[in-house]
């Protein structure tokens, strides 16, 4: 988006010094310098170092986005080796758990370090490659849409085991169908940043080797105000949506676990160990509720800033108010804030889980401590360590 921005920004003035330049030699380029001192002082110094932001707000984000990163990555990281290191752990249902983590992973990777490159920047740094530059914007998205698809797909998925626990669990190969359709459908939503993404060239005769030429990587829309649209339609199906069913599936979840605890679907067992299982039920119920809370609670908070930000900003008929220097760090602050789902996610798809958590500390090689009280079994060593305790014995044990 800021791309688009920065074009609009220096259209004229760059455009007045084209024409200049076309018409006069070096003897005479100090008048058009001139003339760009007189608009902003430090215009041609942001150009000659390719800095849209002055200190010390360059260092500081350069400082956060970097902690960000490495911090998402190693989580995620964790995650995927926690996974694949033991075969028990390499269920259908810890997949997509996998594939949030390797989308979290691009967020981290790729999209992070690019979007900052985008703000620090008062043009493209890659050089005239008009590849890099669709590559770039359909690379962003896709990231974007698989993370968010995936924490949908997993609240929809723990739904159907939880609320209709009789169903066919799911299978390995039905779990990688799913995830290949949702990289498909993360494709194809983000396909437009591909078609309509432009590399704008243009050669700076008279500038030496300061400045040999400028590019700027824009979007190039068929309509007018399809940026806006694209905004609209991406808040849509990468928030609203998502939001929606992630709320509703969790609150779901947890009205039909409170049922089952409340109306004692329980473990026909002594009489002296059956208060003390009730207890133990119980605390993870409140435990459960709390995550499923904690996801949908966290997802609304972290994405509401940057998706309002994009909109009003492709909404406004003077986009040139949004390319000053505080409003590009505001929007570094929303997307940044967006960014750290990737960062926890994998606590609270991992840590908050007692059997991923125990393969962090033995990746880590953290000692253990305490005993293993309440703690889940091998054979229920997945994703919903959380929950099994809680729907036991409707009619024989639900393996979850």
């Amino acid at each position: 988006m800021f791309s688009y921005v920065f074009v609009h920004l220096f259209q004229s003035g760059k455009e007045k010094m084209e024409n200049e330049m076309h018409r006069i030699d070096n003897h005479t380029l100090n008048t058009v310098l001139n003339w760009s001192n007189e608009v902003d002082p430090k215009l041609y110094d942001r150009y000659l170092l390719n800095k849209a932001i002055d200190e010390p707000a360059y260092t500081i984000l350069i400082m956060m986005y970097s902690f960000l990163i490495i911090l998402g990555t190693l989580g995620n990281l964790l995650v995927i080796v926690a996974v694949f290191r033991k075969p028990a752990m390499r269920s259908a249902r810890n997949m997509f758990i996998v594939n949030l983590a390797v989308a979290d992973l691009l967020l981290c990777t790729v999209t992070m370090p690019l979007t900052l490159m985008e703000i620090l920047t008062k043009y493209f740094p890659l050089g005239n490659n008009p590849f890099v530059c669709k590559t770039i914007g359909i690379l962003q998205a896709t990231s974007t849409y698989v993370s968010t698809i995936s924490i949908t797909a997993i609240a929809l998925d723990r739904y159907q085991v939880i609320v209709y626990p009789t169903r066919e669990n799911l299978q390995l190969f039905g779990a990688a169908l799913i995830l290949l359709i949702i990289w498909l459908i993360a494709v194809m939503l983000a396909m437009p940043l591909f078609i309509y993404r432009h590399l704008l060239h243009h050669d700076m005769p008279g500038m030496d080797e300061a400045i040999p030429s400028l590019d700027f990587c824009i979007e190039n829309w068929p309509i007018e105000h399809g940026r806006a649209y694209y905004s609209i339609f991406s808040l849509i199906f990468q928030y609203t949506l998502p939001i929606i069913i992630v709320s509703a599936a969790y609150y779901r979840i947890s009205f039909k676990l409170r049922y089952r605890f409340q109306a004692g679907f329980v473990s026909a067992e002594d009489n002296l160990q059956k208060n003390r299982r009730q207890e133990l039920r119980g605390r993870r119920l409140q435990r459960t509720n709390l995550l499923l809370s904690s996801i949908a609670i966290i997802f609304c908070i972290s994405w509401l800033p940057l998706n309002l930000f994009n909109l009003i900003a492709d909404l406004s008929p003077d986009s040139n108010k949004f390319s000053s220097q505080p409003m590009k760090v505001c929007y570094a602050i929303c997307h940044m804030m967006g960014m750290s789902s990737a960062c926890s996610n994998p606590i609270l798809y991992g840590c908050l889980n007692e059997n991923f958590w125990k393969e962090f500390k033995d990746i880590l090689c953290i000692e253990k401590g305490g005993d293993d009280v309440g703690r889940p079994s091998q054979r229920n060593s997945n994703f919903y360590a959380l929950i099994p305790k809680c729907v036991e014995n409707i009619g024989g044990t639900v393996q979850l």
